[in-house]
C-alpha cells in the first residue's frame, strides 16, 4: 500500500514540474509583432478603347471635278477628275483620304518580258497605269499569278489588264458621302448596264425602222423604247441625254420622210387632176378633224406640228395635242396686217403666207387648221404661235385662229 502511495506521489510531482516549465517558457517568451506583406503599388493605366472597325461603303461624289490619285497625299498623280453624283466603292481610309476600287474602264499595263502563257513569271512585277516605264507604278504581281490581258494597242511590248484586286486609288474624304453598303454600286452597276443595252436596242430599231417606206416606219415603238430609258433611268442623265437627242434625231428624220410623202402624195393629186382622174385621191385625213377646207398644202405642215407636239409632250406628261394647242392659244399674241400668198420656189420655208403691214413684211405665217387661202388680200387680224424661221429674213408664226 505503500508502494502504491509512493507511485502516485511521484507522477504528481512529475506534472506539476511540467506545468511550472510550460508556464515559465511562456513567460520567458518575447513578444514580435506579426508584419502584413508589402504589396507594391502599381499605376493605373489610361484606357484605351478599340480602333473602330472600317466597313466598306458606296460613296457617292459631292463636288465637281473630284480628283481621284494614284497615292494618298495632295502630290500624287491624278487618274481622273469625277463628276457630281458618281459612285465609287469605298474599301478603306488612309488619313484624310479613302482608298476606293478602281473605276470599270481603267486599265493597268505589265511588261511582257514578265509574262508566259498569262502566268507571271518573276516577283514583285511592277504594274503600271500606262505603257511606258515612266508611268506611275500601281500595284505588283507575283510569280504564278494568273492574268488577262491583251497587248496594248498603244504599245505592243506591254500588256493590258484589267487592274488586280489589290490596286486602289483615293480621294480625299471631305468630297465623298456615305450612301450605303457595297451593294447599292453593284445595283446600279447592274442598272447602267441595263440602261446601255436599251440604249444600243433602241438605236438599233430605229436604224432598222428609218430604212423602211414612210408608210411601214413603226414610230410609236421607237419612241416607246426612247422613252423607257428617258422616264425608267432618270439617274443616269448622260444616258437620258443620249435617248432625247438620238428620238429629236429620229423623229426629226421620221417627219422628213413624211414630209416628202405628203408631197408625193399632193404631186400625184395634182397630176390626176389634171387628166382628170380625181376617183383614185382620196386626201390624207389631217390631225385636225374640227376644220373645214383642209387643203393637201394646209396637210404639208402636219408633220412639222407633229414634231413640235412631240417635243412638247415629254415634258409635259403626255398630254393631248389638243391641250398643247389649249396652251399654246393662251400664250398666242395677235398681230393684224395684209395677208399674201408666199409662192418662192424655196426649201424649207417657214410659211406658205406674209403678212404685211404697210407693205413691210412683219411675219411669215401657215396653218393646218384655219384655211388661210381664201383670206389672201385681205386685212386680218391673227392669233398666233411663234415658230422657227429657219433662219429667214422675219419671224414665223403658227395661226391657231382668226379674229
Amino acid at each position: 500500500m505503500s508502494r502504491v502511495l509512493s507511485y502516485v506521489c511521484a507522477i504528481v510531482s512529475l506534472l506539476s514540474l511540467n506545468i511550472v516549465s510550460a508556464d515559465e517558457a511562456l513567460q520567458s517568451r518575447t513578444y514580435m509583432p506579426v508584419q502584413e506583406p508589402v504589396v507594391p503599388t502599381i499605376a493605373p493605366t489610361a484606357y484605351k478603347a478599340p480602333a473602330p472597325v472600317f466597313r466598306p461603303f458606296t460613296g457617292k461624289v459631292k463636288g465637281k471635278k473630284v480628283r481621284m490619285r494614284v497615292h494618298a497625299d495632295l502630290e500624287s498623280q491624278i487618274i481622273r477628275e469625277l463628276e457630281r453624283n458618281e459612285l465609287v466603292s469605298v474599301i478603306a481610309e488612309k488619313g484624310e483620304f479613302y482608298a476606293v476600287e478602281p473605276p470599270t474602264g481603267i486599265k493597268a499595263y505589265v511588261f511582257r518580258s514578265f509574262i508566259l502563257d498569262n502566268v507571271v513569271e518573276g516577283n514583285k512585277v511592277n504594274v503600271r497605269l500606262e505603257p511606258n516605264l515612266e508611268a506611275p507604278i500601281i500595284g505588283h504581281l507575283n510569280a504564278g499569278d494568273k492574268i488577262d490581258g491583251t497587248i496594248s494597242p498603244l504599245n505592243n511590248k506591254w500588256y493590258e489588264i484589267t487592274p488586280p484586286s489589290n490596286v486602289h486609288f483615293f480621294i480625299a474624304k471631305e468630297f465623298i458621302d456615305n450612301i450605303g453598303g457595297l451593294e447599292v454600286k453593284h445595283q446600279m452597276d447592274k442598272r447602267r448596264q441595263t440602261v446601255e443595252q436599251l440604249l444600243e436596242a433602241a438605236a438599233l430599231l430605229s436604224k432598222a425602222e428609218l430604212r423602211k417606206s414612210f408608210e411601214e416606219i413603226d414610230i410609236d415603238r421607237i419612241t416607246r423604247n426612247y422613252n423607257t430609258v428617258i422616264k425608267d433611268y432618270v439617274e443616269f442623265q448622260d444616258h437620258v441625254q443620249k435617248a432625247k437627242e438620238a428620238l429629236a434625231s429620229v423623229q426629226e428624220a421620221y417627219l422628213q420622210k413624211r414630209l416628202t410623202y405628203l408631197e408625193e402624195r399632193a404631186t400625184a393629186a395634182q397630176e390626176s387632176s389634171e387628166n382628170g382622174d380625181v376617183s383614185e385621191i382620196s386626201p390624207e385625213t389631217s390631225i385636225f378633224t374640227n376644220t373645214d377646207a383642209i387643203t393637201d398644202k394646209m396637210k404639208l405642215w402636219d408633220p412639222i406640228e407633229e414634231a413640235l407636239f412631240l417635243t412638247w409632250a415629254q415634258f409635259n406628261d403626255e398630254k393631248t395635242m389638243e391641250e398643247y394647242y389649249e396652251e399654246q392659244t393662251l400664250s398666242s399674241l395677235a398681230m393684224t396686217g395684209i395677208l399674201e400668198a408666199y409662192t418662192a420656189p424655196v426649201k424649207n420655208k417657214p410659211g406658205d403666207f406674209i403678212l404685211k403691214d404697210r407693205d413691210l413684211p412683219i411675219a411669215y405665217v401657215y396653218s393646218s387648221q384655219v384655211n388661210l387661202q381664201n383670206l389672201v388680200g385681205k386685212k386680218v387680224t391673227v392669233l398666233a404661235a411663234p415658230r422657227p424661221n429657219n433662219n429667214f429674213a422675219f419671224p414665223a408664226y403658227y395661226v391657231l385662229a382668226i379674229e
